[in-house]
């Protein structure tokens, strides 16, 4: 009862030929898709290694600032406040020990 013929085997073969042409394309495209990923988290980790280093860095600027703040207040100069950028001076009252603080805040960062 079936009738199968040569013109419905060649549409049946051209079908299954255009149906794996169509997986292949798919396939390649999502390998592509897997392989941008990867390079995407790539770049993203080297970006998170580069921020840590820039912190790192930061920090050690800021400290280098308060100590060279704090030192140009000891020498009676006026230094800058990390916290609120305010003037640092050197205090020396009668009866307690010298320090070197912020006119602005009143935060401390050295006593003697």
């Amino acid at each position: 009862m079936s009738n199968d013929s040569p013109a419905d085997e060649e549409e049946i073969e051209v079908e299954t030929e255009d149906s794996l042409e169509a997986s292949e394309t798919e396939t390649s495209e999502a390998v592509l898709d897997v392989e941008s990923v990867e390079e995407q988290e790539q770049s993203i980790e080297e970006l998170r290694g580069t921020i840590g280093e820039q912190n790192e860095r930061i920090e050690e600027l800021e400290g280098l600032l308060l100590d060279l703040s704090a030192r140009v207040a000891d020498g009676d100069g006026t230094g800058v406040c990390p916290e609120c950028h305010g003037p640092m001076i050197k205090r020396n009252p009668w009866f307690r020990s010298a320090r070197i603080e912020c006119t602005q805040c009143g935060e401390v960062f050295h006593e003697y």
